[in-house]
């Protein structure tokens, strides 16, 4: 079974979180929002990986960040082991072809979207840690 590493960035700023809807490029799970970030190559440090992949996806820095948690997921292709990051970014996003579109939810929306993967679960997770 194939296993996948993918590192995110929860940005998250004035009670709003960032997500980017997943264009028709990627054939799962498109038209359905995501918390930004990929996969690791074979040699990067999750650090590198979540610094490169932040750039091609938005086109912007990492202005700061902080680890969260990670996640094992089980799909019917594969295994996903998601690390996931909380921070902010500086410059304009522009969007490259991996995502349609990019949007500032309130922390009361997220419930009401369609989301990628199980990032609800990362989502809902998020919110407590960051109550707390």
């Amino acid at each position: 079974m194939k296993i996948s590493n993918p590192v995110n960035l929860i940005i998250f700023k004035d009670n709003k979180i960032l997500l980017v809807k997943r264009s028709k490029l990627d054939v799962s799970e498109f038209d359905k929002w995501s918390i930004p970030g990929g996969g690791s190559e074979l040699t990067e440090s999750f650090e590198d990986t979540l610094s490169r992949e932040i750039k091609e996806e938005l086109g912007c820095e990492i202005k700061k960040f902080n680890y969260f948690s990670s996640y094992v997921f089980q799909f019917k292709d594969f295994v996903a082991k998601a690390v996931y990051f909380y921070g902010l970014i500086e410059g304009n996003i522009i969007l490259n072809e991996e995502s349609s579109e990019f949007q500032w939810f309130d922390v009361d929306e997220l419930k009401n979207l369609d989301l990628a993967f199980n990032q609800n679960i990362v989502l809902e997770d998020f919110l407590e840690f960051i109550i707390k």
